[in-house]
């Protein structure tokens, strides 16, 4: 017991430590746009805090295990636990990438983007396709964009870039990314994260705060994964380089035909990364398609899976 509440002192040492910091750099009223990146900096800093703790100190979940009386009995009980801890995980997952938004737009959204992907097939290569799906979206009526993303390279994470569409609704902006699943692909996954990269649909519309609860989501269990292998979570796997590919900062342009006008890029950042100008017809990196099968009742989805 002692043990346990050593561990939960440190974490939450932590994160006193950088609330203090909050309150004293903090004046309460102006906010210019060095200091947001900088706070968001701390708050990447400190999640990256978490994640090394867990890693860390992952194995609390089996002192329980370790009282019980048989080596048999401690087995069982770590696979019970497992198995409960899989199926929660994924129920959170449903929960985020199926719920419906006050008004369904995300799923008139999600609509046009399967009738796009019908209609117009995969015969081409993954950027001209989105591209084809966002200028889709806009004969729909929708005020959607290509968006490409790109960062520099920092301690913790390596250089990278990302493409994706999105649109905006009611100053709301939605995250449309095509077999979402292939961008959290690992190495020799356990039973456990394959099945919850199965869950994904293989068309994925969020808001960009249900974007960055299902990442950290993912890493969570990714983590998991690669540990209960022996095997370190590679940068290009942890939370903060999966976030800026859709949260960080992004060049955004609606023409139909590639290049054809120069647009800035958006005024933000996340984790410190700095915005940089880049060409505007550049291309992101290949990444490995996988589809994944939509399936309709969220709730039904839970049925049949393997854990």
């Amino acid at each position: 017991m002692a043990k346990i509440s050593l561990k939960f002192w440190r974490l939450s040492a932590a994160f006193e430590e950088v609330a203090r910091t909050r309150l004293c750099e903090s004046s309460g009223s102006e906010h210019s746009a060095a200091a947001e990146e900088e706070e968001e900096k701390k708050s990447a800093d400190l999640w990256e805090l978490v994640d090394s703790f867990l890693e860390r100190e992952t194995g609390g979940e089996g002192e329980w295990c370790e009282e019980r009386e048989s080596e048999e009995e401690r087995g069982s009980c770590y696979e019970s636990k497992r198995y409960g801890a899989g199926l929660e995980r994924k129920k959170q997952l449903l929960s985020l990438i199926g719920g419906e938004d006050e008004g369904g737009e995300r799923r008139r959204i999600w609509a046009e983007v399967e009738s796009a992907w019908r209609s117009l097939g995969t015969g081409s290569t993954e950027e001209e396709f989105k591209r084809r799906v966002m200028s889709w979206l806009r004969h729909k009526g929708f005020d959607a964009g290509l968006c490409k993303s790109r960062w520099e390279k920092t301690a913790q994470s390596p250089a990278g870039d990302h493409q994706y569409i999105d649109v905006i609704s009611a100053g709301t902006r939605y995250i449309v990314e095509i077999s979402p699943a292939a961008q959290f692909t690992i190495a020799r996954p356990t039973d456990h994260y394959a099945s919850l990269l199965e869950t994904f649909p293989r068309i994925l519309v969020l808001k960009e705060d249900m974007v960055k609860a299902v990442v950290r989501l993912i890493c969570a269990a990714m983590r998991e994964s690669l540990k209960e292998r022996g095997m370190h979570v590679p940068p290009w796997r942890r939370n903060a380089y999966l976030q800026a590919k859709w949260l960080g900062p992004y060049k955004r342009t609606a023409n139909v035909v590639p290049g054809a006008t120069k647009v800035g890029w958006a005024g933000r950042s996340l984790v410190g990364f700095e915005t940089v100008q880049v060409s505007s017809n550049g291309c992101c990196r290949g990444e490995l398609v996988r589809k994944v099968g939509f399936g309709g009742d969220v709730v039904g989805n839970l049925n049949g899976m393997h854990l």
